[in-house]
């Protein structure tokens, strides 16, 4: 049996956000988003093609550790 074309074995994949999604989100600031990509604070992210992306997966999962690490 085959995968789905774009699926490469990893399942079904969300759309990665932007940060304008990830920071409605997160009900934080773009500039705030920035800042912790700066200093490795905030969620998980990725650039792709030099435009920052996150995972909403990855997102949630981050708010649920910080919510157990400081909750």
């Amino acid at each position: 049996m085959t995968s789905p074309a774009g699926d490469h074995g990893a399942g079904l994949v969300e759309p990665l956000w932007g940060p304008k999604e990830a920071s409605e989100f997160l009900n934080v600031s773009q500039a705030t988003l920035s800042r912790w990509r700066r200093e490795n604070a905030g969620p998980p992210f990725v650039q792709v093609g030099g435009v920052y992306r996150y995972n909403p997966v990855t997102v949630r999962a981050w708010v649920r550790d910080q919510e157990a690490a400081h909750g």
